[in-house]
């Protein structure tokens, strides 16, 4: 059903009945398995219509609600609504077996403000249901919102505008926030712009694991972390598809510096690009579930695996696993 129809009367029928029958007229979905990911995005200019907002509406809790439209400013109020409904439906599109509608979805904010889902448990046929934990996480730049979702894995992921312009030089600002290696790299990059998209691309990346670590800025402060994109400014980028060769990416290395008790390196990234105009990167933890007997790592060489759909949520579904150009990798990436 195109976007167009949900405006008229008949959409609003149409809506009804895509509620009361289902959350997502697409597919649902099986739960990440091991180091997978699934990444799910929209662009809010794709979201119109009056009779789909009031949906969405319908799907937030009281407070959520509250908080969304005491927000003076319109465009402020429609992002905040589209993130709410984006987690909320990336959540319950999991393999639930329809036991679980996204408006029933409760959260609770850790320590440090980074927020956490309360899957509701309840008995079906006598026994009680437990999901595996599912865990997420929001990013959102003014034209693109996206949602990672993972099981049993801490994730972190972090969206920015290819086109981001700094209102100082690189390297002045590079110094308030990353480390002296990073900043030396940067500096090392004689050409302006690429030095600016190297830039973006390393900052989404310290974002992402900061995110990943679940304690904020002020927890996991940027400058006592390093990461290193191993010989990233030697390569195209047009040239690394996902559909191509994992190894014509770079790879990625989290250095911890040693006075920091907070941070730790048992994590993977990745960098790509969910559209031609956004870099995306997704930072997950390295948890016992993926190591062998001997304490080995069982999936040293596969690396994260990630599923990614565009969504209209309760309208449209479309993938592009396989589509993204991937840009760097801590290992060799499946799709």
């Amino acid at each position: 059903m195109g976007l167009r129809n949900l405006q008229t009367s008949g959409g609003h029928k149409q809506v009804e009945r895509m509620r009361m029958k289902s959350a997502f007229p697409g597919c649902t979905m099986a739960f990440p398995g091991n180091r997978e990911v699934h990444f799910w995005y929209l662009v809010p200019e794709e979201v119109q219509g009056k009779m789909l907002f009031n949906a969405y509406k319908d799907l937030i809790s009281p407070e959520e609600h509250m908080h969304v439209f005491e927000m003076k400013e319109k465009q402020l109020q429609k992002h905040a609504l589209l993130a709410r409904v984006l987690v909320r439906t990336s959540l319950a599109r999991s393999d639930t077996d329809g036991k679980i509608n996204p408006k029933s979805l409760k959260f609770r904010k850790n320590t440090f403000g980074k927020p956490e889902v309360i899957w509701p448990f309840e008995k079906h046929d006598g026994n009680e249901w437990k999901p595996p934990p599912l865990c997420f996480n929001l990013a959102h730049t003014s034209s693109l919102i996206a949602c990672g979702v993972t099981t049993k894995s801490s994730v972190g992921i972090d969206v920015e505008e290819k086109g981001r312009r700094m209102n100082s030089n690189i390297p002045k600002f590079a110094r308030r926030y990353f480390s002296l290696p990073e900043i030396a790299w940067l500096e090392g990059i004689p050409d302006p712009e690429r030095q600016r998209q190297k830039f973006v691309q390393l900052w989404t990346l310290k974002e992402a694991y900061v995110k990943a670590l679940g304690r904020g800025i002020s927890g996991a402060p940027l400058k006592d972390f390093t990461i290193h994109l191993k010989n990233l400014s030697d390569i195209q980028e047009d040239s690394c598809q996902c559909g191509g060769a994992p190894s014509l990416a770079q790879t990625i290395t989290l250095e911890v510096s040693r006075n920091s008790d907070a941070i730790t390196s048992n994590w993977q990234f990745l960098l790509f690009q969910p559209t031609d105009l956004h870099y995306a990167s997704v930072c997950m933890e390295q948890n016992e579930s993926h190591l062998d007997e001997e304490g080995r790592d069982e999936n040293s060489c596969s690396g994260i695996k990630m599923q990614i759909w565009r969504t209209v949520p309760l309208v449209k579904d479309e993938s592009f696993s396989g589509k993204q150009a991937i840009l760097a990798c801590s290992n060799s990436v499946g799709f």
